[in-house]
């Protein structure tokens, strides 16, 4: 009954679902004025709540990243393409989607390229070429737009020169521009392309498609040299491999760390440590609700299954989870390892560029709110889904949509704001002092800043020698921007993309961040 209704009235369940989390963003977001007028004390507590709860989020920030950096160091260690030959084939699970033995499993690395220079290539390829596993059962599969591909294709081509035939089959496609329905700058179409090409291959060849593991890199993605020798392990092991995605929680952005803007750097670094620490906590719903992001992998056959990417949303990685979740009836989990991959962090052709840059990344991340719909539709169509599962995502799509986004500005500024609409709440003596209370609870968090800083230094590059004294120690005291970050980066594009998507204006026109070195 519920799913014909909402087929019936897709369009107004689609404009429900996107109105929802930007009405609950601004509601909460306003709730020391609302919440002030009519019932103060609720917003006092509610701050009060907010900001022991950052303290919380912080100890276990502290904790995942401890955990996540063991688990780091004992993975780096072991020699994973020995590992693999020591599996016994016959005790491996989920026969039906196991390859018959090592020598037919196969990877197939899909990267989309833009307008890439070489220098941006050869450190991907350098490393393709240096990975443990053996390269005659590597496909590398570039889908190129088609305004650059002559130029990407020659570089390529060149950088591989002889090496070319070390592999099992290269791929240089070029992707049409203009297709109709797909959104313009979709990173989702170009995959789309090039995974369906590389379909065409494998069946025009008779290589079974169960023996291909897909592997989405950037076209700047820099994999450790045991990347494919680790991943191609644990997916043998895992059992309903088709029910997977595989990812790394060590996102690395090596490649120009100490090229780009301090605030450039704080966002990687932002990043890194969070995915870090969030994938390594062994409690909660932290390890429940693992969702594809940057670079992941999966048997090619769940992505042919959940028909590639949604084209016309151009959103590829968050929506490729939720089609493959539903196309598995919610049965679709993810499986971490830590042997680390690098990219770039965003680079600009100047150093305000550099700025405008990371800020247009971030409202293209922040657009990923485009899968909250695409769940709830689904949550309402699909019955085979448990009811406990919905209730989970539901959990942490307010939790990551709502809660995350805000509680940093409601902790700094909730209190001023409560105090004009309700100038009265100054008058209690309890009320009075909360915001000593609150200062001295977030000073507590602060402490946690220096885990962070340290487990950061061990496993991003060193620091260059040549910089003067001040500049390594304002590098090493980059953790209070934290503050700063999370009062601008980490709010207000996200802010922006609920608030646009509340108004029914999409982004049509996706951006995509140029990858720049400093000294190209």
């Amino acid at each position: 009954m519920i799913t014909s209704i909402v087929d019936k009235h897709d369009s107004k369940f689609q404009r429900l679902f996107e109105i929802m989390p930007g009405l609950l963003t601004w509601t909460f977001m306003l709730s020391p004025i609302w919440l002030g007028l009519l019932y103060p004390e609720a917003a006092v507590y509610l701050l009060i709540f907010l900001a022991i709860y950052w303290v919380y989020l912080s100890a276990k920030f502290t904790l995942g990243l401890f955990l996540g950096y063991k688990k780091y160091t004992n993975e780096i260690a072991i020699d994973w393409l020995k590992a693999c030959k020591e599996l016994d084939f016959s005790t491996l699970p989920d026969k039906p989607t196991l390859p018959d033995s090592l020598d037919d499993t196969h990877h197939l690395l899909l990267i989309p390229a833009v307008n890439e220079s070489k220098e941006i290539l050869k450190g991907p390829i350098d490393a393709f070429l240096s990975q443990t596993y053996p390269l005659e059962r590597i496909i590398l599969c570039y889908s190129v737009e088609e305004k650059y591909y002559d130029m990407v294709k020659e570089n390529i081509l060149d950088l591989l020169g002889d090496n070319i035939k070390r592999f099992e089959k290269v791929l240089i496609e070029k992707h049409p521009a203009g297709i109709p329905g797909e959104a313009i700058g979709s990173g989702a179409g170009n995959r789309t392309w090039g995974a369906k090409k590389a379909k065409e291959y494998l069946e025009a060849n008779n290589k079974p498609i169960k023996n291909y593991i897909l592997t989405h890199f950037d076209a700047d993605h820099v994999p450790h040299e045991q990347f494919l020798s680790r991943l191609a392990h644990l997916y043998l092991k895992t059992d309903r491999r088709n029910n997977h995605f595989y990812a790394t929680s060590v996102h690395l952005f090596n490649n120009n760390h100490w090229e780009v803007p301090a605030m450039m750097r704080f966002e990687a670094n932002f990043v890194t440590m969070g995915t870090l620490a969030n994938r390594s906590i062994p409690w909660g719903i932290e390890p429940l609700t693992k969702d594809t992001f940057a670079s992941y992998s999966s048997s090619f056959q769940t992505l042919i299954d959940a028909d590639y990417f949604d084209v016309s949303v151009g959103v590829d990685d968050s929506v490729f989870f939720w089609r493959a979740f539903f196309v598995r009836d919610g049965d679709f989990k993810g499986a971490s390892h830590y042997i680390p991959y690098s990219a770039d962090a965003v680079l600009g052709t100047s150093y305000w560029n550099s700025y405008v840059s990371l800020y247009k990344q971030l409202l293209r991340w922040g657009w990923g709110v485009v899968v909250v719909p695409i769940a709830f539709k689904g949550f309402l169509t699909n019955k085979k889904v448990p009811l406990t599962t919905k209730l989970i995502w539901t959990i942490k799509h307010l939790k990551m949509r709502v809660i995350m986004v805000n509680i940093s500005f409601l902790i700094t500024f909730g209190f001023g704001i409560l105090t004009l609409a309700n100038p009265n709440v100054r008058l209690t003596t309890f009320n009075y002092s909360l915001p000593d209370i609150i200062s001295i609870i977030l000073s507590f968090a602060l402490v946690f800043i220096i885990p962070g800083t340290i487990i950061r230094q061990k496993i991003t590059t060193p620091m260059p020698k040549d910089w003067p004294v001040y500049k390594k120690l304002f590098a090493m005291l980059e953790g209070p921007l934290a503050i700063i970050n999370l009062l601008t980066y980490s709010f207000v594009p996200f802010i922006e993309a609920q608030t646009r998507m509340l108004l029914g204006k999409k982004m049509k026109d996706l951006y995509h961040t140029p990858k720049v070195r400093a000294n190209s």
